[in-house]
C-alpha cells in the first residue's frame, strides 16, 4: 500500500476514532458554529443554518428559524416550499409524486391539479382535459400551463401518451454491461476516479467502477439488505443518503453498521456496528472537505 493510501486510511479512521471516544470539539462552540479541525477554531454557520457541517449555505444540518429543508438538496434551506411541494412533519419540503398535481397533502393525496388537468379523486391522479388541444392525438409542448399543441414532439422530447404532453428527454448515461456485470440500481452520484474511470454510486449501497466508455469493470454491494427499498426509499429515491464517497473510498451507513471500502484495492478498510449514524454521517461529510491528497 502506498504512503498516500496509508495516509488517507489513517485520516478517515482517525475521524471515526475521535467520534467513538466522544472527543467532541463542537462542545466549545456555539450551537450555530462548527469546529474546524484545520483552523482549530469555531466557524460561524451560514445565516440559513441553525447547525451545519461547514460554512456554506448548502451545508445545513438543521435550518434556521422559519426556514425549511429543500426537496432538491437536503443540506439547503428555503423560505417556503415550491408550488408542487408540501411541508412534512420534519419541516422538509417534499415534492408531490402525482403527475400534474400542484398541491397535495402529506399522504401524497392530490388536492389541486395544474390548469390543463382535472382531478380524478377516485384514482388520485390528474387527467388531461379534453379541450386543451383540438385533437386528442395532439401533445402539449412546453410547461404544463401553456396550450401549445403539436402533432408530434420535437427532437430531445418524447411523447407521453398517457398525459398527452411532450416531456424533455433526460440525457442518461448508458452504462454498458460486461462480463455478466449488470448495474440496475438508480444512480445517486458519479465520481471521477483514477483520471480515466468513474465510480458510480447507486441505491442499496451499490458501487460500480466504470472505464471512460462507461463499461462496468467491477460492482460492489457493500450491504446486501433484502428489504432495502422498503426501509430506505420512497418511489425509488433514497429518503436519506446512506452511501458516501471520500477520495478513493466509499461507504454505506445502512443495515445497522458502517462499512468503508477502498476502491483502489477493493478491500474493506473499516467496519463497525455501534455508531449513531446521523452523527457519524455529519462527521464523514465534514471529513470529505479536508484535503486528503
Amino acid at each position: 500500500m502506498s504512503v498516500k493510501l496509508k495516509r488517507m486510511n489513517y485520516k478517515i479512521i482517525s475521524i471515526i476514532f475521535l467520534f467513538t471516544i466522544k472527543i467532541c470539539f463542537c462542545n466549545i462552540c456555539k450551537p450555530n458554529q462548527i469546529y474546524s479541525l484545520i483552523a482549530q477554531s469555531c466557524l460561524q454557520c451560514s445565516d440559513q443554518c441553525n447547525t451545519c457541517f461547514n460554512t456554506s449555505e448548502q451545508a445545513c444540518i438543521t435550518c434556521g428559524d422559519r426556514l425549511f429543508k429543500s426537496s432538491d438538496d437536503s443540506s439547503t434551506c428555503v423560505q417556503k416550499c415550491s408550488k408542487n411541494e408540501f411541508l412534512n412533519e420534519n419541516l422538509e419540503c417534499v415534492k408531490c409524486q402525482i403527475y400534474g398535481c400542484v398541491q397535495c397533502d402529506r399522504n401524497q393525496i392530490c388536492d389541486q391539479c395544474d390548469q390543463n388537468f382535472k382531478l380524478d379523486k377516485a384514482n388520485n391522479q390528474c387527467v388531461l382535459m379534453n379541450n386543451v388541444c383540438p385533437f386528442l392525438t395532439n401533445f402539449i409542448q412546453g410547461p404544463l400551463n401553456l396550450k401549445q399543441c403539436n402533432n408530434q414532439c420535437p427532437q430531445s422530447f418524447y411523447q407521453n401518451m398517457e398525459a398527452q404532453i411532450c416531456e424533455e428527454t433526460v440525457k442518461c448515461i448508458q452504462i454498458q454491461e460486461s462480463q455478466n456485470l449488470s448495474f440496475t440500481q438508480r444512480i445517486i452520484q458519479i465520481q471521477p476516479f483514477n483520471e480515466d474511470q468513474y465510480l458510480v454510486v447507486g441505491n442499496a449501497c451499490t458501487f460500480a467502477l466504470l472505464d471512460n466508455n462507461w463499461k462496468v469493470i467491477n460492482i460492489q454491494i457493500l450491504q446486501n439488505i433484502t428489504n432495502y427499498d422498503q426501509i430506505y426509499t420512497y418511489n425509488g429515491d433514497e429518503v436519506s443518503k446512506e452511501s458516501f464517497v471520500i477520495g478513493n473510498q466509499g461507504g454505506c451507513l445502512g443495515g445497522n453498521r458502517l462499512l468503508v471500502m477502498n476502491f483502489q484495492t477493493f478491500e474493506v478498510v473499516f467496519e463497525n456496528k455501534s455508531y449513531h449514524f446521523k452523527q457519524i454521517s455529519n462527521i464523514i461529510t465534514s471529513y470529505s472537505l479536508i484535503n486528503i491528497s
